[in-house]
């Protein structure tokens, strides 16, 4: 009884009723998995993982001493998300000398992000203003419908079905 209540209380926009009992692998699952397969079929190969997950190993000893002394040194208490100038002025120069693009204002043109995703979620800041009315798939990607620039705009979720569209706010 108690089970069922908690899982139709799970939102939506996590998979409802339906939250994990998917059947489906996780992707990071299958990756583990061609991980071990490729390690299993080329033993005498070292495979180098550049995947996102767990480390496998502790890390060394000399590199969590040196981070302690370095995050213990104020010079290295800067909030790097607004980026630092040097970084920002290296890239408005990269951008000039690989591609042309000249007169780049590093203070206000150049945003330095932590990936694509946090790129690409700030993105609609650049083009929606206040008042504007945003269409978007209700599958699209999640960062894509962060609260920021959407606030200022009215956000309709078209639902995706197969042979019709219906909008809700």
């Amino acid at each position: 009884m108690r089970e069922n209540m908690i899982q139709a209380a799970f939102a939506e926009r996590i998979g409802g009723q339906g939250f994990g009992r998917d059947t489906r692998m996780y992707k990071f699952e299958m990756i583990k998995q061609a991980k071990r397969q490729a390690l299993q079929a080329n033993p005498d190969i070292e495979l180098i993982d550049l995947g996102v997950g767990e480390p496998d190993a502790m890390a060394d000893p000399a590199v969590v001493r040196i981070l302690q002394d370095e995050a213990a040194k104020p010079e290295n208490r800067f909030y790097a998300d607004n980026g630092i100038l040097t970084f920002k002025r290296a890239a408005a120069a990269y951008m000039r000398e690989e591609f042309g693009v000249a007169d780049l204002d590093p203070e206000t043109e150049i945003i330095p992000v932590v990936g694509s995703k946090s790129a690409l979620a700030m993105l609609p800041a650049a083009f929606i203003n206040p008042g504007d009315v945003i269409l978007m798939p209700s599958r699209a990607i999640r960062y894509w419908r962060r609260p920021g620039p959407i606030t200022v705009a009215a956000l309709f979720l078209c639902r995706c079905m197969k042979n019709r569209a219906s909008c809700r706010t």
